[in-house]
């Protein structure tokens, strides 16, 4: 790729040796037509990354309002399609290999950065980023083409099984189950990427509302109950739950749980049973669902979260799934402004954690008390609560 296809850099650096050292960087290289803005704080970036375009972004891990991996995710969240290359004085390659998972196109250790190969590095980041942008929009180009067709397949079979099985041959209806069977799997996977694309480009829209935690989660238990019984396992609601308000969108909290509930139903021996609970705390209310499985193996608990993981990757593993569901997860959660996490379940198997917002401390945060029941929220990050204050009033004013 040609110097000219990075015009403009974003450079989000607090210490300001390190950003003359850059900036000096690339007059050495004769880089001087590139236009080099330096913010000090990533509310600075956010707010520049909303007002204009940049071909890069150059981060540093090391912010005051924004550390490690939460500035690469506060980044991501406001410019999903710019190219992002961290800076950061740690030579941890622990630390390296996350923030490519999170969406760095590359990694460069401060006091190790060669002037000759800086602008080099930069534009390989960018070629990275197009293609990985090339094959998204591949994959999700062969995803919508695929829904449509499968659907009508599907549909087509679903009718076959449950209407004329009993009229075919024993062999050819036996044949039809197992297609239809096949085809309902390729719509879920078709589904499932689909989602994924979505929620990794910031295509789809969160309506934060007050949503009360305990019949949602009994809603989704019922509507899931028909899938578990297919595998013989039981889910229930523990009984010591609490019920708390949250500040979600239900939906998307629906499918979060849908996916763990799946998660789990699948990983459980037959008779099993998948408990879900709720627990509060003064911030933030807490979802588990734990299973009575096998656990997860030690080596693949690092990558349980990501894109296509499976800990069983073989052509024979007995277990289904895309292994996109733990990714969908972890995304929408964090997008509604909590956290997802898991541990070993004693006596056997594993908890999945979805910590999300209280609805008190939602309220207490600044959310507009007086807007009409399910009118949607509008989250924007703002550390300092001065400026969201004046920020909320200012969008007020202007309806």
């Amino acid at each position: 790729m040609s110097r000219k296809s990075i015009k403009t850099i974003l450079l989000v650096e607090d210490n300001p040796g390190d950003a003359r050292l850059l900036r000096e960087m690339f007059n050495e290289q004769g880089a001087r037509s590139i236009d080099l803005t330096h913010v000090k704080s990533m509310r600075e970036a956010e707010k520049h990354l909303s007002e204009h375009t940049v071909d890069l972004v150059l981060l540093d891990l090391g912010l005051a309002d924004a550390q490690g991996l939460a500035a690469i995710r506060r980044t991501h969240a406001a410019a999903p399609s710019i190219p992002l290359v961290v800076l950061t004085g740690l030579d941890d390659e622990s630390l390296a290999e996350q923030a490519l998972r999170e969406g760095a196109q590359d990694y460069q250790i401060k006091g190790q950065i060669e002037t000759r190969g800086l602008l080099r590095a930069l534009n390989y980041a960018v070629e990275r980023k197009t293609l990985e942008r090339l094959k998204d929009e591949f994959i999700s180009t062969v995803s919508h083409e695929l829904r449509t067709p499968l659907t009508s397949i599907s549909g087509s079979l679903g009718l076959l099984v449950g209407q004329w099985a009993g009229k075919l041959p024993k062999p050819a209806a036996r044949l039809v189950a197992i297609a239809h069977a096949n085809s309902q799997r390729l719509v879920r996977l078709v589904n499932d990427i689909l989602d994924i694309e979505k929620v990794a480009s910031g295509h789809v829209m969160f309506n934060l509302r007050r949503v009360s935690i305990r019949p949602l989660l009994e809603q989704v238990i019922e509507d899931n109950r028909g899938f578990a019984e297919d595998y013989g396992v039981r889910i229930r609601l523990s009984a010591s739950s609490a019920d708390d308000d949250v500040s979600t969108d239900p939906d998307r909290l629906a499918q979060v749980v849908t996916n763990l509930l799946s998660n789990a139903v699948k990983f459980s021996p037959p008779g099993g049973e998948v408990v879900v609970g709720v627990e509060t705390n003064k911030s933030f209310v807490r979802i588990s669902v734990r299973d009575h499985g096998a656990g997860i193996p030690a080596g693949f608990k690092p990558r349980i979260f990501e894109k296509f993981a499976q800990a069983d990757a073989t052509n024979s593993r007995q277990k289904g799934g895309t292994g996109l569901g733990l990714s969908i997860v972890k995304q929408i959660v964090e997008r509604l402004g909590g956290k997802v996490s898991f541990d070993d379940a004693a006596g056997g198997g594993v908890i999945f954690y979805v910590d999300l917002p209280a609805w008190a401390d939602a309220v207490n945060s600044g959310n507009d008390l007086k807007a009409a029941v399910g009118m949607p929220l509008i989250p924007f990050r703002e550390d300092d609560r001065s400026v969201a204050q004046r920020k909320r009033r200012s969008g007020l004013a202007a309806e």
